[in-house]
C-alpha cells in the first residue's frame, strides 16, 4: 500500500484510476492543510509556547514523508560536533516503526553501550547507536521530555532532533531544512493526496537548507535537480548547501568482507521509503539484478523472511543477496541462526558534505 502511495505522490504518468484517487484524496488534504496552517500560525503569534531546553538544539527535518536522507546527516553531524568540539552529543528520534513505546524515554545507547535491538529500537535509531561512538541515541514522541532527560540524566550539551521540522514545540538553535534533490516534493499536495507534511511555504521556517542530490543513484539528468535547486535558493533566500550520496562499499553482515569482485548476478531486496535509488546504485555498480524485492519500509524482517529469500536466491542462480545497511541492522539478531546458501552483503552508503559551512558559524560561539 506505502509503494502505491508513493507512486501517486511522485509518479510523472498516472493511470486514469491513479488520477481519480489523487484527486479523492485531496478532499482530506484541506483539513490537513488547515490543521498545519493553525498551528504554525500559534505557535508565529506565541500563543502557543515554544519550550527552550539549557542544551544547543539542533533540528535535522524534512517537508515531505521519509527517504531524503536526513538520518545519515543527523549522525554525520553528530559525529562532527562530537569529535570538533568534544561536547556530550544526544541524538532525539521518535522511534518510528520500533516496538518500544514512544511515550516512554528509550535508552537505546548511552554512548557506550547499545540496549536494545532493531526490532525494539526501530532501524534508524538502532542504526545510528550502533554506527555512532560516544554519541547518546534517545527514542521518545515528546522530544521535550527525551531531551530533559537526555540533559539531566545524561550530561547532554548538544540535542540533535532526527526528524523535528514539524516539532515546533521545542525551541531550537539551528533549524536545517532537508529537501530530496532527486523526488523534489512531488506532485506538490499535502498529505494524503501528496507528500507534504505541510506547505512548501514553510521553507521559511528554516535556518538552512540541506540539498540532498542522489544523483548517482538516479535516472533522471542531474540538469533537473541543478534547476530545482537554484530556484529554491532564489525563492526562498536560505543558506543552502549540496549532501551528495557515494557508495560507501558492499560487505557482508556476517564477517564485514568486502563483496567478491566475482559476483554478478543478485538477488536485491529492500524495506525503505525509496528503494528505486537502491536499486539503480547496484545497476549503475554493473550488477545484474536477477529479482528485487519490495519490503514496507520499516519492515520488521523475521527468521521465516531471510530463509524465504536465501532460497529464492538459490533458485535464481544468484551470486548473493545484498540489501541496505537499514535492512540489514534488522536481520543481525537471528542471521547466525540461519544457514546462508548465498551470501548477504549490505551496501553502505557515505555522505559527501561540508559541515564546517553549516555548523561552525552558528554553533562555535555558543556552547
Amino acid at each position: 500500500m506505502k509503494q502505491y502511495f508513493n507512486k501517486i505522490h511522485y509518479s510523472d504518468q498516472k493511470s486514469l484510476p491513479d488520477a481519480v484517487l489523487e484527486n479523492f484524496l485531496s478532499i482530506f488534504s484541506l483539513p490537513y492543510y488547515i490543521g498545519s496552517f493553525v498551528r504554525n500560525y500559534l505557535y508565529r503569534v506565541n500563543y502557543l509556547k515554544k519550550t527552550k531546553l539549557p542544551a544547543y538544539v539542533i533540528s535535522v527535518g524534512n517537508l515531505t514523508t521519509g527517504g531524503t536522507g536526513k538520518t545519515p546527516l543527523t549522525a554525520e553531524i553528530a559525529k562532527y560536533i562530537k569529535n570538533k568540539y568534544n561536547k556530550n552529543v544526544a541524538i532525539l528520534s521518535r522511534g518510528y516503526g520500533g516496538q518500544l513505546s514512544v511515550k516512554d524515554v528509550n535508552i537505546i545507547s548511552d554512548g557506550r553501550n547499545i540496549y536494545s535491538t532493531a526490532h525494539l529500537a526501530g532501524d534508524e535509531p538502532y542504526w545510528m547507536a550502533s554506527n555512532l561512538d560516544n554519541i547518546i541515541v534517545l527514542t521518545g514522541q515528546d522530544r521535550i521530555k527525551t531531551g530533559t532527560y537526555a540533559i539531566e540524566s545524561l550530561d547532554a550539551d548538544v540535542l540533535i532532533l532526527d526528524d523535528g521540522f514539524q516539532h515546533i514545540r521545542l525551541e531550537r538553535d539551528l533549524n536545517i531544512l532537508v529537501i530530496d534533490a532527486n523526488k523534489k516534493f512531488g506532485n506538490r499536495k499535502i498529505l494524503p493526496a501528496g507528500p507534504l507534511r505541510e506547505s512548501v511555504s514553510q521553507i521559511n521556517r528554516a535556518d538552512k537548507i540541506i540539498f540532498v542530490d542522489k544523483n548517482g543513484y538516479d535516472e533522471k539528468p542531474a540538469t533537473d535537480n541543478i534547476t530545482f535547486m537554484e530556484n529554491i535558493k532564489a525563492k526562498f533566500n536560505k543558506p543552502s548547501s549540496i549532501c551528495r550520496f557515494i557508495n560507501g562499499g558492499i560487505f557482508n553482515i556476517k564477517s564485514s568482507e568486502e563483496i567478491d569482485a566475482s559476483f554478478k548476478n543478485v538477488y536485491a531486496f529492500a524495506g525503505i521509503a525509496q528503494p528505486e535509488f537502491f536499486f539503480n546504485s547496484l545497476k549503475q555498480n554493473n550488477y545484474n539484478l536477477v529479482y528485487t524485492r519490495l519490503f514496507a519500509d520499516h519492515h520488521l524482517y523475521t527468521k521465516e523472511d531471510l530463509i524465504n529469500m536465501t532460497k529464492e536466491a538459490v533458485s535464481l542462480n544468484a551470486d548473493c543477496i545484498i540489501t541496505t545497511e537499514k535492512d540489514a541492522v534488522k536481520l543481525l539478531a537471528f542471521v547466525d541462526e540461519v544457514t546462508l546458501k548465498v551470501p548477504v552483503y549490505a551496501q553502505k552508503v557515505s555522505l559527501d558534505i561540508k559541515l564546517e559551512n553549516i555548523i561552525d558559524e552558528n554553533i562555535s560561539n555558543k556552547i
